[in-house]
């Protein structure tokens, strides 16, 4: 039963699937990005006051929990590791996007955090009942954080430097995910060079640096509040 739930787990993510805490080391060392992100945008956090604090730890936070969730998935691959894996990033997109456009129209905080919480429930709620719908929910949330981004660009609230950063990082970051995944043009399950390890750490990037490309518009309104 164990060895077919192995068999299972991560097996479209190239690497081979091994026994151990480990199961499948490049892919879980590399989930360490997300966290090493994480805990970056906390200390960050230490240098504002305000909402903006509290938004750089929670994001800080949520990623460091989706470096974890990533961790037991290609690692331990215990029962829950796939939902664990899955609502830690679907959570941390949503959270992005909901900040961005309630920042940009100057929600109230109890809206926005609301928004956020009650998001973050219905993806859990939806992965507990329908497993299946991760890619479903992955390009929801993906759609909402490009539509908060339109909403952005439209207030010309981005830092250009970090922009360009976060727009290649994902680029190749995706282009890595597809042409690494099992049966692809890159897959080698035996190969210290594993295109969803880049994803890991690529993806991070892009989701760190993208956040700060925002943060801004996000410590201006804060500042602006406070005046």
């Amino acid at each position: 039963m164990l060895t077919a739930l192995y068999q299972r787990i991560g097996e479209s993510d190239c690497e081979t699937i091994g026994s151990g805490v480990f199961a499948q080391p490049i892919n879980a060392v590399s989930s360490l990005s997300f966290s090493v992100i994480g805990v970056a945008a906390i200390w960050w956090a230490t240098r504002v006051e305000g909402n903006e604090r509290v938004v750089r730890i929670v994001f800080g936070v949520l990623m460091v929990i989706t470096g974890a969730g990533s961790v037991m998935f290609h690692g331990p691959q215990g029962t829950g590791s796939q939902f664990g894996h899955d609502v830690t990033f679907l959570v941390t997109v949503w959270f992005v996007a909901v900040i961005n456009i309630a920042e940009a129209n100057r929600w109230k905080r109890s809206v926005e955090w609301v928004a956020f919480v009650a998001g973050g429930v219905i993806l859990s709620l939806a992965l507990v009942l329908s497993p299946g719908l991760t890619n479903v929910l992955m390009v929801a949330t993906v759609i909402s954080l490009v539509v908060s981004d339109i909403v952005l660009h439209r207030r010309g609230r981005l830092s250009s430097w970090w922009y360009v950063v976060s727009l290649v990082t994902i680029a190749v970051a995706v282009a890595m995910f597809l042409l690494g995944r099992t049966g692809a043009p890159l897959c080698d399950p035996d190969s210290l060079f594993q295109g969803h390890g880049l994803w890991h750490v690529l993806a991070a990037i892009s989701l760190g640096a993208y956040f700060v490309a925002t943060s801004d518009s996000r410590f201006t309104e804060s500042e602006s509040a406070n005046l």
